[in-house]
């Protein structure tokens, strides 16, 4: 079967990660979209063809490349009819970044066939297809799959430009040239370290096969052009002066010389073992296993395959190497590498499992994969519960409907809040830059609104801590409050004015309700759903919901 239809079983795994990546894609949308989806912000920036007086302060739209953005803002932009429901006005809100997401989820597909023809060059069929169940199970791939963000479509472009070096070393035509640069562009289209997917084509270009058509020498431009090209092309530009303790600085990015201290091995082994520590294991086993039997393999080894070798190395570790070396290396800088640890996991799996009786080899297979599928199925359903901000609207709905709720200003809820609490919030920059809270801001009182204000963020600035407290003692008593939501979490209880408000609630009035998706030990660490999630894997096998845990209280009158 594994040798005959290889294609059918890529396909089942293909349509495997599609269902963990294409449903739930609307998962807190709008009101908790990813803080960072400068995707977003860009795409509705060139729709609004602001870009040429573009503000400083909207520093986001520099960060990344145009290259997605560009694509989405041909897309128009989504309406709301004039008898539209609060729930229709919720999804056109969510509308953009919900196109983002989908968009980034069917580019990130692109990794798992990707990793079968990676493997397949070095292993056997049976080990292709464990590297690509490994990737379309990982953790660390499904979690950025699903963000409107620029990481995971650069690592299934950066992949591909590795592929197509292995096919321009074997067959050096124009064609191929061609290929490698168009694929080169996208990948540094996608991501600054897109530089990167430029070494494996140089090798190949080096390493070339004397056989056949072959291109001329001077063909290597072909794919150095392009980059250029995207870098100059797609990249917007702003100007300011370069720190001096700065090595580079390009858009919302910095790099300095005191982070190179090589700290960022560790980290990355850390994160790589919170996100996926089956194929973290698998692959470390594997690289043990290549270590031990390196001089035989690379003796045994053709010309051909040696030279694979090399070209897949060009890339592989010097970009490992640089997140060993950067201090501030974080997960989602990990996800080009994860095609090349699920084939080193393969390896690990096929020998092993080549140790086993013939009968129960399949069993061997089955246990290797468990824990990586385990860790998919357990985020599939924690993704697809109601979130943590759903079940406290739902609840507020249910109980709350007299009196005056007041939300703490770090969230939304998936609710409308009425004129008094839009016109006391249109001037706060923090509390309007939330997306629910502008789409309500641009388009008035929605349907079923609600006597419910979210706290103006300028009311918890900490520079002046006594003038803040005093501040929302002011706005307490002006608004005179029934219900206070407040969330229970790292960002929350680090800022003193936040916890003043909880205390205040708790002082005024009694807990009418929690709503958690961990235990209460977790709040001091960053929430499941965004990125740097410390043991992501252990805390998803007893959570229930996304979103930080929230307190209502109802304040005694």
């Amino acid at each position: 079967m594994l040798e005959k239809k290889p294609l059918v079983l890529l396909a089942l795994v293909i349509a495997l990660a599609a269902v963990l990546r294409l449903r739930g894609l609307d998962r807190e949308l709008p009101h908790a979209p990813e803080p960072d989806s400068y995707l977003v912000l860009q795409t509705e920036i060139l729709r609004a063809a602001r870009a040429p007086d573009m503000k400083q302060s909207e520093k986001g739209f520099y960060a990344y490349p145009l290259t997605l953005a560009s694509g989405l803002a041909l897309l128009p932009e989504a309406q709301a009819s004039a008898d539209a429901t609060l729930e229709e006005h919720l999804a056109v809100a969510g509308a953009d970044a919900l196109r983002g997401r989908t968009l980034v989820a069917w580019l990130s597909l692109l990794l798992i066939p990707g990793t079968w023809f990676l493997a397949r060059r070095f292993t056997t069929t049976l080990g292709a297809l464990v590297a690509a169940l490994l990737v379309a199970t990982s953790l660390l791939h499904l979690e950025f799959s699903q963000q409107a963000r620029h990481h995971a479509p650069h690592a299934s472009f950066a992949l591909l430009a590795v592929l197509s070096a292995l096919q321009l070393r074997a067959r050096p035509d124009w064609v191929r040239y061609l290929v490698a640069a168009s694929l080169a562009l996208l990948a540094l289209g996608m991501l600054h370290s897109g530089w990167f997917a430029l070494l494996p084509i140089v090798v190949a270009h080096l390493l070339r096969s004397k056989s056949g058509t072959r291109a001329p020498q001077w063909a290597l431009l072909a794919p150095i052009f392009a980059s250029v090209l995207a870098w100059f092309a797609l990249y917007p530009r702003v100007d300011g002066k370069l720190d001096e303790s700065a090595s580079v600085s390009e858009g919302g990015h910095t790099l300095y010389w005191r982070d190179l201290d090589f700290s960022g091995t560790a980290k990355s082994a850390r994160l790589l073992f919170d996100y996926d520590p089956g194929l973290t294991v698998l692959a470390a086993l594997g690289a043990l296993m290549l270590a031990v039997h390196a001089h035989s393999l690379w003796r045994a080894a053709s010309r051909e395959r040696r030279s694979d070798m090399l070209v897949v190395l060009a890339y592989a570790l010097p970009y490992a190497l640089a997140l060993g070396v950067y201090k501030e290396t974080v997960d989602r800088m990990l996800l080009p590498l994860v095609p090349f640890l699920a084939t080193l996991a393969a390896l690990a799996v096929v020998g092993l499992v080549g140790l086993l009786p013939s009968n129960v080899r399949v069993l061997g297979v089955a246990l290797a994969l468990t824990v990586p599928a385990f860790g998919a199925v357990r985020y599939a359903s924690v993704r697809d519960a109601r979130d943590t901000f759903e079940q406290c609207a739902d609840w507020l709905v249910e109980n709350a409907s007299e009196g005056r709720t007041l939300v703490s200003s770090r969230f939304n809820l998936p609710l409308a809040g009425d004129a008094h609490a839009l016109e006391r919030v249109k001037d706060d920059h923090s509390t309007r830059q939330r997306r629910w809270m502008r789409y309500q801001l641009e388009h008035g009182p929605l349907p079923r609104p609600r006597d419910m204000l979210a706290m103006p963020g300028r009311l918890f600035a900490v520079a002046d801590p006594e003038k803040s407290k005093a501040r929302i003692g002011k706005f307490l008593d002006e608004e005179q409050p029934q219900w206070v939501v407040v969330d229970i979490s790292k960002y929350m209880l680090a800022n003193p004015l936040m916890k003043e408000l909880r205390d205040w609630a708790a002082r005024n009035g009694s807990l009418a309700a929690t709503f958690s998706g961990e235990i209460a030990q977790r709040t001091m660490e960053p929430s499941l759903d965004y990125q740097d999630m410390p043991r992501l894997f252990a805390r998803l096998c007893s959570a229930t919901a996304f979103g930080p845990t929230l307190e209502v209280y109802r304040i005694a009158r």
